[in-house]
C-alpha cells in the first residue's frame, strides 16, 4: 500500500515561479494552477498511490513564530498574481477527490509528517511530493521523498540510501546540521560562519547538536569553536525551529484518503474555465475511455457513419439530403493549397446520422465537384469548417457554389480573435466536450469532423448572439468568405519578364553597395556575416557597441539604424541588407509561387488570424511589397492585369482609422476638420504649434502626421521622440498640446481603457470583441501595452469590419450587374480591381459609392481611385 502526500504550498510556489504568468481571456492568472496540475499527475503517474492527501499552511502565525518572531519575517508577501492561485488549485484538488489538510499553528510539512507517521503505524509505505529538503528529515525505512528540482522539470526520489549515500546521516540528523548551518530562506539564525560542508562533518563526528556542544572545546578550527560556544542557544532554538512536528492535533482518516477517480465533470468545467486546453485533452479521453460502451460509439462521442461504395450511392445521398434543414460538409484534402490539392475523401452530417466517401479510384475530382455543385447550389443550409477551403477547391474545378451558411472556423476567430489554433479537434476540446479521434482513414475522419461541426455550429451561434456578434458573423465574416475564395481564384498576373529586369537591377545595386561598403571599411569581408561585420565596425573602425549578445556584439537591424547617423558605412550596410531582402523574398521568392497553369499568383488570404479583424496574405504576402524605397515599390511593375484589354483600380480609404478616431471620440475639432475637407495633418500642425493653416511649413505637417497616426496606435513620448530624431521632452510637448487642442480624443482614450478594464475587451463600432488580459497584468510594460491595445483596436478594428463590409457589398453589386470585373487584392484599406477596359467607368462609380457608403460615420468617408497598365503605374482616376 503507498500513501502519496502533497506539500501543497511548495509545488503551488515552485510552479509560479518556473512558468511565465499565463492568464485568461478574463484575466485570471493560471501558471501556477497549470504547473501544480502537471506535477501532480506526473506523481500520480509514477507513484501509482492506494491514498492522496494534500496539505496546505493555514496561515503565517504558526508555533514557530512564536519561538522566533523572525521567522520567514524577510520573505516579501506572496504575488498577488499568486495568492488567488490557491483557491483554484483547492478547487482541483477536490474535484479530483484529494483529501485537503491544514492546521492552525502548524505547516504544511507538519501535517505531512504527522499523516507520515499514521501512515508507517498501519505498515503503509509514503512518497512526499515537495520542492523542500526539509522534508528529507521525515525518511525511513517506509517514507521516501519525491523532491523537485530546477523549477518543475526534474523528479528525485530520496529514501534511506540516498540520504545516507549524499550526507553519510541518519534522516534526524539533518536537523542538527541545519540547526548549525541555519537556513536563510526561512530566516533560522544559525551559527555565524558554519555552511552546509562543515555542519554534517560535525554531525558525523559528534551525533547530534548537543554533542557539537558539549565537545566544542576540542574542535579544531579554534574560531568554529569559540563561534559555536557563543551561539548555543541560538542553534538549540533554531534546532527547534527546523524540526518538523509529527503530533500535529488532525482530524485525520485514513479511508478518507483512498484515492479515487476524479470528478470528471466538475475537473473538465475547472479546466475549460482556465483555459488548459491540453488537459482538456487528457479528461475527455479518460472521460470517453471510461464510456464507450461498443462499437457504435468508436471514441466516445460520435456515431458510426453509413460508408458508401460508389457514385450513384454519394448521388442518392445527397438527394435525399435535399429534404434536410442542415447538412455539414467535410473535403479531406492531401495539401493545405487547396487549389491544387487532391481530394481524398468527403464526409456528411446531419441531424440523425453520417456518412463517409472515400475516393481513391472510383470518381474524378471533377465528377465530385459537378456532384456536389447541384447539392450546394440548391435551397440546402450547408455548414463547414473552413469553407473557403473548399470553395477554393470546387472553384478550381470549375464549379461556382453558393455562400456558406456556417463555418465553424470563423465563428470560433469571432469568439476568440487572439487564440493560436482553431483547428477542429481544439475546438471540439473547447466547446463540445469531445475528443475528436482521428483514425488512418480519411473518410471516416471526415465524417466524424461533419458531425462535429454540425454540433459544434449550434453552439458557436448561441455564443455569438450572446456576445452581440450574430450579425457581424451573418452579414460580413461568413459572406466575405465566398468573396476571399473568389480573389484567391482570381490570383495576380505576374509579368515574368519585368521580374527578371528587375533582378538583374538589383544584383546590379547589390555589386555597387557591395563595393561602397568594402571601400568604406577599408577591406573585403564577408558582409552577410555578422562576426566579421562586428569586427569591421566595432575593431576596426571603432564605432560605439549598441549591445551585446551571447555571441558578441549585436549587429541587427535596430543598432545598424542608431549607428548610420555616425557612419556613411552603417546607412550602406542597411541599404544592403534591404535590397538583399527584396531580391530573396520578391525576385527568388515569387518564382516558384506563380502557377504553371494561369500565370499567376494566387495568394492565400487569412481571415482567421490577426487579433484585430484585419486580413492578412501568405503564400505569397502580397500585403507587404515594400513601398518606402523606389527601387522595392517598383517590385509592383511586375504585377499586371490578366490581359491587354484590362486595367486596375485601386480604390483606397483616405486616413480612415483617423476618421473613425473622430466619430468614436466625438471630438468637435478634428471632426470639423474632415467636414471642411481640410488636410488633416496641416491642421493638426496648425493646432499643436499655433500657427495659422497657410503658414505651416512641411516639417510641422510631418511631426503632427506622426502624432496623428502616433496617437492612434497610443504611442509615448519615447516612441515619438525615436520616431521623429527629437528629445522626448520636445515629443511629451507635442502630445499634451495635442490632447489640449483634442480634448475628446483625450476623453475617449482614458474612457476606452477604463471600459476595458470594467468589462474585459473592446469593441469596433461592428461589435467585434477582443479581450485585453495584459490589462490586468502586473507587470507595468505589460500592462502598458494592454492599455494601447485597448486605445487601437477600437480604430484599427473598425476600419477592418468597414473594408471588409464594402468588400462584400461590391461583390454582390459585380455578381447583380453580371459583370467582368474581379476584385483580386485587399492591401488593408486599399482594394485592387482587375477591370476590362469598357467597364472601368461604371465600376469606379459604384466602388466609390459603396465605399464612402458602407456604414454612417459622424464624419465623410473618402476613397481615392487610381487607374493604371500595373499596379505601379497608377494616376488618379478624376471625376467627370
Amino acid at each position: 500500500m503507498k500513501f502519496l502526500l502533497i506539500d501543497a504550498n511548495s509545488l503551488a510556489h515552485r510552479a509560479f515561479h518556473a512558468l511565465p504568468l499565463l492568464s485568461t481571456r478574463e484575466g485570471i492568472f493560471t501558471n501556477a494552477v497549470y504547473g501544480f496540475t502537471t506535477m501532480l499527475q506526473k506523481a500520480l503517474g509514477m507513484a501509482k498511490p492506494d491514498y492522496v492527501a494534500a496539505a496546505f499552511d493555514h496561515s503565517k502565525e504558526t508555533f514557530r513564530t512564536g519561538l522566533w518572531r523572525d521567522y520567514k519575517g524577510h520573505r516579501p508577501e506572496t504575488a498577488v498574481e499568486l495568492r488567488p492561485q490557491f483557491d483554484l488549485i483547492k478547487r482541483l484538488l477536490k474535484a479530483m477527490n484529494i483529501s485537503i489538510f491544514e492546521c492552525p499553528g502548524y505547516e504544511a510539512d507538519d501535517v505531512i509528517g504527522t499523516i507520515a507517521k499514521e501512515a508507517e503505524k498501519k505498515d503503509i509505505e509514503c512518497l512526499i511530493l515537495t520542492g523542500d529538503k526539509d522534508a528529507l528529515q521525515l525518511v525511513s525505512s517506509k517514507t521516501s521523498v519525491l523532491l523537485m528540482r530546477r523549477g518543475l522539470s526534474e523528479l528525485k526520489v530520496w529514501d534511506l540510501k540516498q540520504v545516507h549515500e549524499e550526507y553519510g546521516l541518519e534522516p534526524e540528523q539533518l536537523i542538527d546540521v541545519k540547526a548549525l548551518m541555519g537556513d536563510p530562506s526561512d530566516n533560522i539564525p544559525g551559527v555565524p560562519g558554519i555552511g552546509e560542508k562543515t555542519a554534517v562533518q560535525l554531525i558525523k563526528e559528534y551525533a547530534d547538536l548537543e554533542g557539537v556542544l558539549a565537545h566544542s572545546s576540542q574542535i579544531k578550527r579554534l574560531k568554529i569553536a569559540r563561534t559555536i560556544e557563543a551561539s548555543a542557544e541560538t542553534a538549540r532554538l533554531a534546532r527547534k525551529l527546523a524540526t518538523i512536528k509529527c503530533d500535529v492535533p488532525l482530524e485525520f482518516e485514513l479511508e478518507a484518503c483512498r484515492y479515487r477517480q476524479p470528478d470528471y465533470e466538475k475537473l473538465l468545467g475547472l479546466f475549460k474555465e482556465l483555459e488548459f486546453a491540453s488537459l482538456i485533452k487528457d479528461v475527455l479521453a479518460a472521460m470517453n475511455a471510461r464510456e464507450v460502451k461498443g462499437p457504435a460509439c468508436e471514441n466516445g462521442a460520435l456515431s458510426r457513419p453509413e460508408i458508401l461504395g460508389t457514385v450513384a450511392e454519394l448521388e442518392r445521398l445527397l438527394d435525399d439530403l435535399a429534404r434536410q434543414e442542415v447538412v455539414a460538409l467535410q473535403l479531406i484534402f492531401d495539401s493545405p493549397a487547396y487549389l491544387t490539392a487532391g481530394l481524398l475523401a468527403l464526409g456528411l452530417a446531419w441531424q440523425g446520422g453520417s456518412a463517409a466517401f472515400s475516393i481513391g479510384d472510383k470518381a474524378r475530382p471533377e465528377e465530385i465537384a459537378s456532384i456536389l455543385e447541384k447539392f450546394l447550389r440548391g435551397d440546402i443550409t450547408v455548414h463547414y469548417h473552413d469553407a473557403k477551403a473548399a470553395l477554393v477547391w470546387l472553384g478550381s474545378k470549375g464549379v461556382k457554389v453558393k455562400a456558406p451558411s456556417g463555418d465553424t472556423m470563423v465563428a470560433a476567430y469571432l469568439l476568440n480573435p487572439t487564440a493560436s489554433r482553431l483547428d477542429l479537434p481544439e475546438l471540439c476540446l473547447e466547446h463540445l466536450d469531445m475528443a475528436l479521434v482521428e483514425g488512418e482513414d480519411p473518410a471516416l475522419n471526415a465524417a466524424r469532423r461533419a458531425e462535429a461541426i454540425l454540433k459544434l455550429h449550434e453552439i458557436l451561434a448561441e455564443k455569438l448572439q450572446l456576445a452581440g456578434m450574430d450579425k457581424l458573423y451573418r452579414e460580413v465574416e461568413l459572406p466575405l468568405v465566398d468573396v476571399l475564395a473568389a480573389m484567391e481564384l482570381a490570383g495576380m498576373k505576374v509579368d515574368v519578364e519585368t521580374l527578371e529586369l528587375l533582378g538583374s537591377e538589383f544584383d546590379g545595386g547589390l555589386e555597387g553597395l557591395t563595393a561602397e561598403i568594402y571601400r568604406l571599411a577599408g577591406e573585403e569581408f564577408n558582409i552577410n556575416s555578422p562576426k566579421q561585420l562586428a569586427t569591421v565596425l566595432f575593431e576596426k573602425l571603432g564605432l560605439p557597441p549598441v549591445k551585446k549578445t551571447k555571441t558578441g556584439y549585436s549587429t541587427d537591424a535596430s543598432v545598424l539604424e542608431e549607428l548610420a547617423s555616425e557612419h556613411e558605412i552603417a546607412r550602406k550596410i542597411v541599404e544592403y541588407r534591404q535590397l538583399a531582402k527584396l531580391k530573396s523574398t520578391y525576385i527568388e521568392g515569387l518564382r516558384p509561387l506563380i502557377n504553371p497553369e494561369t500565370g499567376r499568383l494566387h495568394t492565400t488570404f487569412n481571415q482567421t488570424v490577426t487579433a484585430t479583424g484585419r486580413l492578412s496574405s501568405s503564400e505569397p504576402n502580397l500585403q507587404n511589397i515594400p513601398v518606402r524605397m523606389d527601387l522595392g515599390r517598383r517590385l509592383r511593375k511586375a504585377f499586371i492585369p490578366r490581359s491587354p484589354d484590362r486595367l486596375f483600380l485601386t480604390a483606397d480609404y483616405s486616413q480612415i482609422e483617423l476618421r473613425i478616431l473622430a466619430h468614436i471620440s466625438g471630438d468637435p475639432v478634428l471632426q470639423e476638420a474632415f467636414y471642411l475637407g481640410q488636410d488633416i495633418h496641416a491642421r493638426t500642425a496648425s493646432e499643436v504649434f499655433g500657427v495659422p493653416l497657410d503658414q505651416v511649413t512641411p516639417e510641422m505637417r510631418r511631426r503632427a502626421k506622426a502624432v496623428n497616426f502616433g496617437i492612434v496606435y497610443g504611442i509615448s513620448d519615447y516612441g515619438l521622440a525615436r520616431d521623429l530624431g527629437i528629445s522626448r521632452q520636445e515629443a511629451r510637448d507635442y502630445i499634451e498640446r495635442y490632447f489640449q487642442r483634442y480634448a475628446g480624443v483625450k476623453l475617449y482614450l482614458e474612457r476606452v481603457v477604463e471600459v476595458a478594464r470594467e468589462t474585459g475587451y473592446v469593441s469596433t463600432i461592428l461589435g467585434r470583441r477582443r479581450y485585453l488580459p495584459d490589462l490586468f497584468s502586473p507587470n507595468r510594460s505589460v500592462r502598458n501595452f494592454g492599455e494601447r491595445t485597448a486605445m487601437n483596436t477600437p480604430i484599427q478594428g473598425s476600419a477592418a469590419d468597414l473594408i471588409k463590409l464594402a468588400m462584400v457589398n461590391i461583390y454582390e453589386e459585380i455578381k447583380e450587374r453580371r459583370l467582368r470585373t474581379e476584385m483580386v487584392l485587399q492591401v488593408h484599406d486599399e482594394l485592387i480591381f482587375d477591370v476590362p477596359g469598357d467597364e472601368l467607368r461604371e465600376v469606379s462609380e459604384f466602388v466609390k459609392e459603396i465605399m464612402e457608403k458602407v456604414y454612417p460615420l459622424a464624419v465623410p468617408l473618402k476613397v481615392d481611385l487610381h487607374v493604371g497598365p500595373n499596379w505601379y503605374d497608377l494616376h488618379p482616376l478624376l471625376e467627370e
